[in-house]
């Protein structure tokens, strides 16, 4: 389960995921950069909303993979195409 990051420095957290959509980043307003890194074996799907799935998404992430998301402060979810894993997330 994703938790909100304190006001200074970074917060790094492992949610589970699997094959329904889960919280990655809640919306943080105070957010400047995250950065997500799938670190399963499927590929993981990465939505800038409160839900993603495998048809609607934003990035969509090779196991091993990382992306940087900029610029925004609102939900992030994510969802693999198969099994369960950990996404490796790092907010600041």
């Amino acid at each position: 389960m994703a938790v909100s990051p304190s006001k200074q420095g970074s917060f790094l957290s492992q949610p589970a995921t699997s094959t329904s959509s889960a919280v990655l980043f809640f919306s943080n307003g105070t957010s400047s950069t995250r950065i997500v890194m799938n670190d399963s074996a499927g590929i993981l799907y990465v939505a800038l909303a409160a839900t993603a799935s495998a048809t609607a998404f934003t990035y969509k992430l090779a196991a091993g993979t990382s992306q940087t998301i900029t610029g925004y402060g609102g939900p992030v979810s994510g969802i693999l195409d198969t099994g369960t894993g950990t996404a490796r997330c790092t907010e600041f």
